[in-house]
């Protein structure tokens, strides 16, 4: 099977005003643990605004190469003065990015020279054929040849970082925070009728238990001896698609981010919009949507009278004002789609399995609302018998985070 192209034009103009998005993101990415190579660019400019040098920077190891240092009389003529030798020499970042599999490939930019076939066009286009995602600066004036390069495989985006990140997608967000989990001893596992706990050394995270019978629920090989695995051992079954083991994997991370000490605002959810203009829809069925929010849309597996199917959710999302998402959204991955449709809505994610991880504000969630648990021992008794919210309440504390 050929690998997935993933690849996103960022597309620019003379008049756009950041065109230090990518970089930026690209930066931010590393500062949270991806793993980023490939090309960005600083221009340097006289007193009088004209161009006198551009560097190539290996954004992994922060290598320059000169590209553009024009003469006075190219600079006085405005002819051409890249010089297509130092281009292959930066060239050696992409292919060693290549080599090392990193998580995201940035190239800055698809100029004259990777338009008619030179340059960098080859790194790019091998980035791609490996599965790479790969964001490349992209002309505006040259979309065409843009779309002729890479046969039409790529997204189109816009220079800002809200941009970058929507595209990058909620997905990865679970792959980051799986990643950012420590190796420490688990304490206790605990998978019950309606919730899946997860011990460690500093805090207890909870999950959405799925319910028996949903497709691919497969008995767990390893019952009875998944405390003695690390938490970062059980964060990555996350990943899984066998929904008991992403349930596990859910309630592993949120162990790690809802420390017993975590601060916040001691707020319900579901007030988050209270009062906000526009059409609000909410993800998931909970009790007192009417008393707290009056009229909403509400998106549910199995819908009743007045709500809406899954299949709604799309139009829904995407002329809302506000969105409200039950947590158990990031357990069984659809929260990557749900956050993809929100484009300019503002979200909440809610519920006592919400990761309470500030990192997710950048993936557009502006509300963090969840729970850290207070009791421990009492919150597995609960569970252990089939306990719900309603009985959880009495060992945790209501905790948001806002963007």
């Amino acid at each position: 099977m050929l690998p997935k192209i993933r690849a996103g034009a960022v597309l620019y103009t003379k008049d756009t005003p950041k065109r230090g998005a990518m970089a930026q993101f690209a930066r931010a990415l590393i500062a949270r643990g991806w793993r980023v190579g490939g090309l960005v660019q600083e221009v340097f400019r006289d007193d009088q605004g004209r161009k006198i040098r551009v560097e190539t920077i290996d954004i992994t190891t922060g290598a320059r190469v000169p590209i553009n240092q024009p003469t006075k009389e190219q600079l006085e003529n405005k002819t051409c003065s890249l010089d297509p030798s130092a281009l292959t020499e930066a060239g050696a970042a992409l292919r060693q990015a290549i080599r090392d599999r990193v998580d995201l490939m940035v190239v800055e930019k698809f100029g004259e020279q990777e338009q008619e076939g030179g340059g960098l066009a080859q790194e790019i286009l091998t980035s791609m054929a490996e599965g790479i995602p790969v964001l490349v600066m992209v002309p505006a004036g040259v979309i065409d040849i843009w779309q002729g390069f890479c046969g039409g495989a790529a997204d189109l985006l816009a220079c800002e970082e809200a941009a970058l990140w929507r595209w990058w997608g909620a997905e990865a967000a679970r792959e980051e925070l799986a990643r950012a989990v420590a190796d420490e001893p688990v304490r206790r596992v605990v998978v019950g009728l309606n919730w899946t706990l997860v011990e460690g050394p500093d805090g207890c995270g909870l999950a959405h238990s799925p319910v028996r019978g949903t497709a691919g629920c497969l008995a767990l090989a390893n019952a009875g001896e998944l405390a003695s695995r690390s938490l970062a051992e059980l964060a990555g079954l996350a990943h899984s698609w066998n929904p008991f083991e992403a349930a596990i994997g859910a309630a592993a991370i949120n162990a790690h981010y809802n420390r017993y000490d975590l601060e916040g605002i001691a707020e319900n959810g579901l007030d988050a919009f209270r009062g906000a203009p526009g059409p609000i829809t909410v993800v998931g069925r909970f009790p007192g949507l009417a008393e707290r929010l009056g009229e909403v849309r509400i998106i549910e597996c199995e819908p009743a009278d007045g709500e809406f199917p899954p299949q709604a959710a799309p139009r829904l999302l995407r002329d809302s004002e506000a969105v409200i998402i039950t947590a158990s959204a990031f357990a069984n991955r659809s929260l990557a789609q749900l956050l993809a449709a929100c484009r300019g809505a503002r979200v909440a994610l809610v519920g006592p399995g919400t990761p309470l991880a500030p990192a997710l504000h950048a993936y557009g969630i502006e509300i963090l609302a969840g729970q850290v648990v207070s009791d421990p021992e009492k919150a597995a008794h609960i569970i252990t018998q089939g306990g719900a919210v309603r009985a959880l309440k009495q060992c945790c504390r209501m905790v948001s985070l806002r963007a």
